[in-house]
């Protein structure tokens, strides 16, 4: 999980302005030939899809127990998110075949990916009374605990997935995250560095370090951290967005409006981008670019 910086006081300066241009956002150009492409690649996929269906639902007309047969129809349906059905073909594979572990965690993914956190946990369980050395078990139920607020929860399942797998520096991620939202700071650094440390080149951990280190007013020492990301990843538009709110904060307009500017060509559609760089040009006095970029997030949140 990347940490984006979104100072809260920034957003409700520039969105006090008295009036906002309706400008429609201009997304990146493509090129129409790419367009194409990409359409018959879509329509190429569908088809091959519903052929697939087709086949799967065949199969299972004759030979109603053809557990791979359900477990892979609940794919397509769950990418198509045909949820009731997804749901229907997973259970039904999981009902012929109780240790059906990768149905188990389809389906538990599915179900957190729906928010049903709770029906995900339950699955996830199911997972580990056949294969008690899931790591991906442990990983995602302390995830679906962390989402659902029981952070201590979190904490235990994350450190259960981390006795078996020690070296997984993602985990180190998630127990940071939660650590975070605890408030426990030191313990936050200390599960980055060790990410970094398994790591070298996890640009979401230095994004994450140097979030906390903003938090801290340690804003040189974040900066060192978001540069560090965009070495990894030069198109790193969180990043940018998070130095150019550093800039901001220490009164460094111009140089803000610089890298703002290029986080908003890596992607136009980032809103905290669009956000921090009105603020920039509210401060430099440019009301009319202020709210033009005021605008344009308050498009991409729906506001």
């Amino acid at each position: 999980m990347i940490k984006n910086i979104l100072n809260v006081t920034i957003v409700a300066t520039i969105i006090f302005l008295t009036f906002a241009i309706s400008n429609a956002h201009e997304s990146e150009n493509t090129n129409s030939d790419n367009k194409e492409t990409q359409a018959d690649k879509r329509k190429r996929e569908r088809e091959e899809e519903d052929n697939k269906i087709m086949e799967y639902v065949k199969t299972i007309n004759s030979n109603p127990e053809d557990v791979d047969a359900h477990f892979n129809l609940g794919i397509i349906y769950d990418k198509r998110r045909r949820l009731n059905d997804a749901v229907t073909e997973y259970q039904k594979a999981i009902k012929l075949k109780h240790d059906f572990t990768d149905a188990r965690m389809k389906l538990a993914l599915m179900y957190a990916g729906n928010q049903m956190y709770g029906e995900s946990i339950s699955e996830l369980k199911e997972i580990l009374e056949y294969d008690p050395e899931n790591v991906n078990a442990y990983k995602h139920i302390g995830i679906a605990y962390f989402k659902t607020g029981f952070l201590q929860q979190a904490v235990d399942e994350t450190k259960k997935a981390l006795e078996i797998s020690p070296n997984d520096a993602e985990l180190h991620l998630s127990l940071e995250n939660v650590y975070h939202s605890m408030g426990l700071y030191d313990d936050a650094v200390a599960e980055l560095k060790k990410a970094i440390k398994l790591d070298p080149k996890y640009k979401e951990a230095y994004n994450n370090l140097g979030f906390i280190y903003y938090e801290q007013g340690k804003f040189d020492d974040a900066i060192k951290q978001f540069e560090t990301a965009i070495g990894i990843d030069p198109k790193s538009v969180e990043a940018y967005s998070n130095i150019g709110l550093i800039y901001c904060e220490k009164g460094m307009f111009d140089e803000a409006i610089t890298i703002l500017k290029k986080a908003t060509e890596i992607n136009p559609n980032f809103p905290d981008a669009h956000n921090n760089l009105g603020y920039a040009y509210f401060n430099k006095g440019n009301k009319e670019k202020a709210m033009r970029e005021v605008s344009i997030y308050k498009q991409l949140i729906g506001r």
